[in-house]
């Protein structure tokens, strides 16, 4: 054995002794030193330490550990999952399963979605919609019904990762939601999903009391786009908050229907500069300014 082999030798034995150490600062600190070691004792160890009850040293743990391909830290994350009464612990299992992708995962972060604690059911709908495992759809859908509007924000994302089309049904549902990010995410994706279904629903947001979700409505009316998109844009240049106003100006222009000049003219009369210059960009793609 060479010097350098003997010295990485020593060096390992004296880490996985500190794994042991008393104080779990120790421990946190050779855990990462350990992350440099591909050897499989190591790995052994680090495993050991997913079942240390310091919370600082699991997590640790974990994070060493989520690129390994060893499937007995997916069968640990999804014990600590389901079994682990600390919070924390919990939904950082959520988390690391997501980035590790296994479909073993899948049915434990399905039954997360009930989880008593928020960031556990908002990390587990999370993960689901990055692992892409359509099976999980039914139960993203029901998570709509959260009471937390963090878990539906992220329940309807990874509702979208997982049936990118024709998710209508659900977004349309959250387009009623109480939660204006919420709303406001819902109306984004169903201008992605081009969904001429959820089209008068859409419409109706543009009276929604929070101008966010309006400003929303209009970028989704815009990725639709096609003449059924003008009128209820023309309405939005009538909208009492500037950005609704200005959005629609500029959607109006890149819809290129000849039919909004005139409105478009008489908006370079508004009162705010910002949306003003979006009348005037939308009119200058139709050229009826002479050089």
């Amino acid at each position: 054995m060479s010097q350098n082999n003997k010295n990485m030798k020593q060096n390992i034995d004296e880490l996985l002794y500190n794994l042991n150490h008393q104080d779990w600062k120790k421990r946190v600190k050779t855990i990462y030193e350990l992350k440099n070691y591909n050897e499989p004792k190591v790995t052994e160890a680090l495993i050991k330490s997913l079942y240390d009850e310091n919370e600082n040293v699991w997590l640790a743990s974990a994070n060493v550990l989520k690129n390994s391909k060893d499937p007995r830290i997916i069968d640990s994350l999804i014990k600590t999952l389901t079994t682990d009464k600390r919070d924390e612990i919990r939904w950082h299992s959520a988390y690391y399963l997501g980035e590790i992708g296994d479909p073993k995962g899948v049915n434990a972060l399905i039954k997360s979605l009930s989880d008593p604690c928020i960031d556990v059911r908002t990390n587990a709908a999370k993960a689901l919609g990055k692992m892409g495992e359509k099976n999980a759809l039914d139960a993203l859908i029901t998570a709509l019904d959260d009471e937390n509007p963090t878990v539906r924000k992220e329940a309807i994302s990874s509702i979208n990762l997982l049936s990118p089309k024709k998710p209508v049904n659900a977004l349309v549902k959250a387009l009623n939601d109480k939660d204006k990010k919420v709303r406001s995410l819902a109306a984004i994706l169903i201008g992605k999903t081009k969904s001429i279904e959820a089209f008068d629903d859409l419409i109706g947001t543009l009276d929604d009391k929070d101008h966010i979700v309006r400003v929303s409505a209009v970028y989704a009316l815009e990725k639709i786009g096609g003449e059924q998109s003008i009128e209820p844009l023309l309405k939005a240049l009538k909208d009492p908050y500037w950005e609704v106003r200005s959005d629609a100006a500029n959607a109006l222009g890149k819809i290129g229907d000849t039919n909004v000049i005139v409105p478009l003219l008489e908006v370079l009369n508004d009162d705010n500069a910002f949306v003003k210059k979006s009348a005037l960009r939308a009119l200058e793609r139709f050229s009826i300014f002479k050089k």
